[in-house]
């Protein structure tokens, strides 16, 4: 702010204002401020009082309605400052400098007290929560019927403009700020935007902060005794004034959500709060604490001298990395049964299970004896309708965590434009499809969309046909490839498990490779090239019938047969075996792909290779659906019959914007790394727990997919299925979801989102170490 903005008077200048206006005479000590001038006089007759001298940006208008908002409370017997007139009756007087410009100056009340920042955060207390919780409410109550012009104004410090001022200041912010203000603004645009036209509004004091509060007692504080400065007083959502409250009175909190409980509850003793209200708290507190940082980066950089810009930097950043680990939906929950309202919790489980029974088909599964009913998730968490949270070990789908907000953002953004086919030109789809293939290898060049692992894997088939001429499939033991007729008849889990009709004639199965169960243990090339001769003797098989081979396809990682890391160099040998005989190569990376295996990007580059016709599903679009086949110009061009592929829905600009979001939160967020470290520390802890525990039979996988196979006897192998699902059920009642792969059940399958933390990891292994214990 410009000098001629600012007022810099002083004292002596200020003393002869106070006696010639108000005939006040004193000593004045200078209060902190962020762009005024504030003294503390203190008159010859021991009273005191405050001066305050505004900066020019503040209109008379705006210090009127200050002014007349303070005095409609003080008549509600709210204990806030008043107005001193001076000598001719004036509530606001004129100071003019010696350049001849003038300022607002007006004399207040004071109030005694101490301030709230002046308790230490371990003094604070449920009776002093609940005082400034019905403090507000009150206050709110009171504003509600105030009116005056002066407060429609725009501002910097409005929460309901909030959004956008961090969106244009955030670019003054450290990196590391940054990235989590950008997580909140997310969050707000996908959930709390489409809220807001439910919300009350009213003139609200807007800055109900720890230096504006009064206490009774710093030391034993109990009491919320008055409020200060009403210099942010704005009309906007009723809610913000108890939102910008709690986001102060939670800094330094060791347990925040206990606090925000019985300030909420307090405040909705006094002012009821409607369904938005609570819906849209969270992300509300979340915003101001973003627009403190943001506004006191960019003003801190215009006046690098004012240390008092900085004061809640700190803490309002400690707290946003608390909050950001919290779930909106289950805190939302608290708030309403600390409030004495019972969330609506929907349909009774049963009667959605009886539902489903009747008019959904008896084949649809679910997990666990007792089901659970999800209604919310974040990250790698999962939330019933009572809030409970669960910790999601098995949601391979939500790649990058259920619901982030920038994924969310995307599509709805794109929704609210234009959803169509590929049939019109669109960027989206040109933009996403060169974006996927530049992390594929050069000569997977081509990308087809469609909606499902399973459809892609069923174009992919329809492709390799094409260019061999061969209908004949290899297909790994035990391998699951989709839900289509093509994609069962391929999949020896399906076509060999109940209900099975056994392989077609034209598919053709080769050995699992399995280093720990498998007919040839361990995992070194010559393991390898061992599994991989099974190949070599099915295209033999196939010559001697006159056959060639159209495809091998593989999962570049086992999944439902057993979460297995096959040997190395299987995949190199086997991909010669195949060309040589003119088959072609087909990856299936639905379930591992998009950097799960921390190291590469794909799982195939693990074992050296470059396929034929790549595949891709499930985490493509973090749970929307979307799916690819990625594939070389020879093989694409050889589809090219003259019959046209159309997938209506394959390559949609909604379906493309949210696969670009997914891969820009892998990349920004480093996600791919942190699959390789949180899965290093993981397999490592699991290992360690391997040499206490027989039963502990092998523990195997790379970056966040992972597998520990449970045995009875580690020279026979014998599988512990039985011990396997009670630990499910005891991780469930513990709220850890887990499940169990492999033909005997017996496999814990570790594949959770990978925003899967360290902590994440030691939440399961204390659970997992005391079923362990108890279980020997």
């Amino acid at each position: 702010m410009s000098q001629s903005l600012t007022p810099s008077f002083d004292e002596a200048t200020i003393l002869e204002h106070l006696s010639n206006q108000y005939d006040l005479k004193g000593t004045l000590k200078a209060l902190a401020s962020y762009s005024d001038q504030n003294f503390l006089l203190k008159t010859e007759t021991d009273n005191k009082l405050i001066v305050k001298i505004a900066n020019r940006q503040e209109s008379f208008n705006e210090l009127d309605m200050q002014n007349a908002a303070m005095g409609h409370l003080t008549k509600a017997k709210i204990a806030v400052p008043h107005v001193l007139k001076s000598t001719d009756g004036a509530e606001i007087s004129f100071i003019t400098n010696d350049e001849g410009t003038q300022f607002h100056f007006r004399v207040l009340s004071f109030l005694e007290g101490q301030f709230y920042a002046e308790a230490k955060p371990e003094t604070h207390g449920t009776d002093l929560w609940t005082s400034l919780g019905t403090f507000l409410g009150t206050m709110d109550n009171a504003l509600k019927n105030f009116k005056h012009t002066g407060a429609y104004r725009f501002f910097d410090w409005d929460l309901a403009h909030g959004y956008s001022i961090c969106q244009s200041k955030k670019v003054d912010l450290n990196e590391e700020h940054k990235g989590v203000v950008e997580h909140f603004l997310s969050y707000y645009h996908s959930h709390i935007m489409s809220q807001l036209g439910k919300l009350e509004t009213s003139v609200i004091h807007n800055d109900a902060n720890d230096y504006n509060i009064l206490i009774d007692n710093p030391n034993e504080p109990k009491t919320v005794t008055g409020l200060i400065d009403f210099g942010d007083m704005v009309h906007s959502h009723t809610i913000n004034e108890l939102a910008i409250a709690c986001a102060y009175a939670l800094l330094d909190q060791h347990d925040p959500i206990e606090t925000l409980k019985v300030i909420v509850s307090a405040y909705h003793q006094a002012r009821p709060l409607s369904v938005a209200d609570f819906e849209v708290l969270y992300g509300l507190i979340a915003l101001r604490l973003c627009t403190t940082l943001c506004n006191a980066a960019t003003e801190y950089k215009k006046h690098p001298d004012n240390e008092y810009l900085l004061v809640s930097v700190r803490p309002a950043f400690d707290l946003l990395k608390k909050l950001k680990r919290m779930a909106p939906f289950a805190i939302e929950c608290q708030l309403k049964k600390a409030c004495g309202i019972e969330p609506d919790n929907g349909q009774a489980k049963e009667d959605i299970h009886s539902f489903r029974q009747q008019h959904l088909g008896k084949t649809l599964s679910l997990s666990f004896k007792e089901p659970l009913k999800i209604v919310r998730g974040l990250g790698p968490y999962l939330y019933d309708e009572n809030g409970t949270e669960y910790l999601d070990m098995v949601n391979n789908v939500c790649h990058v965590g259920h619901c982030h907000p920038k994924v969310v953002a995307a599509g709805q953004a794109q929704m609210a434009k234009l959803n169509t086919n590929t049939r019109f030109l669109h960027d989206n789809l040109v933009d996403y499809a060169e974006k996927l293939l530049t992390t594929m290898p050069e000569k997977l060049s081509v990308c087809m969309f469609v909606n499902s692992g399973s459809e892609a894997n069923e174009l992919a088939f329809r492709l390799a046909r094409n260019f061999t001429g061969s209908r004949e499939l290899l297909t790994v033991e035990g391998a699951y490839h989709g839900n289509t007729n093509a994609c069962i008849e391929a999949s020896p889990y399906k076509f060999d498990g109940p209900g099975g009709e056994g392989a077609p004639d034209y598919v053709h199965k080769v050995m699992l490779p399995d280093p720990y169960r498998g007919t040839y243990v361990g995992t070194t090339k010559e393991t390898g090239k061992k599994y991989a001769s099974d190949v070599k003797r099915a295209i033999l098989d196939l010559e001697s019938k006159g056959k060639k081979p159209g495809a091998f396809i593989c999962e570049s990682l086992q999944g439902v047969a057993g979460q297995i890391i096959m040997p190395e160099g299987y995949l190199e040998h086997v991909y010669e075996h195949i060309r040589s005989a003119g088959g072609v190569c087909i990856a299936d990376e639905v379930q591992v792909g998009f950097g799960r295996v921390g190291t590469h990007m794909w799982a195939f580059e693990t074992q050296g290779v470059v396929p034929d016709i790549v595949t891709l599903g499930k985490p493509i679009g973090n749970g929307h659906p979307l799916a690819a086949v990625i594939t070389t110009q020879e093989i694409a061009d050889a589809f090219v019959t003259g019959m046209e592929y159309f997938n209506t829905f394959g390559g949609n600009p909604v379906s493309c914007a949210i696969g670009m979001a997914v891969l820009d939160v892998i990349k920004d967020e480093g996600l791919k790394e942190n699959a390789l470290e949180v899965g290093a520390y993981f397999k490592g802890k699991l290992q360690a727990l391997q040499q206490g525990f027989e039963i502990l039979g092998d523990v195997r996988g790379l970056g966040l997919f992972l597998g520990v196979e449970m045995v009875r006897n580690r020279d026979t192998k014998e599988p512990a299925t039985e011990e396997t699902a009670e630990l499910i059920e005891y991780l469930k009642e513990r709220h850890i979801i887990l499940s169990t792969e492999g033909p005997f059940h017996n496999i814990l399958k570790i594949k959770p989102p990978i925003v899967f933390s360290k902590e994440d990891a030691d939440r399961f292994l204390k659970h997992f170490e005391n079923w362990l214990q108890n279980a020997q």
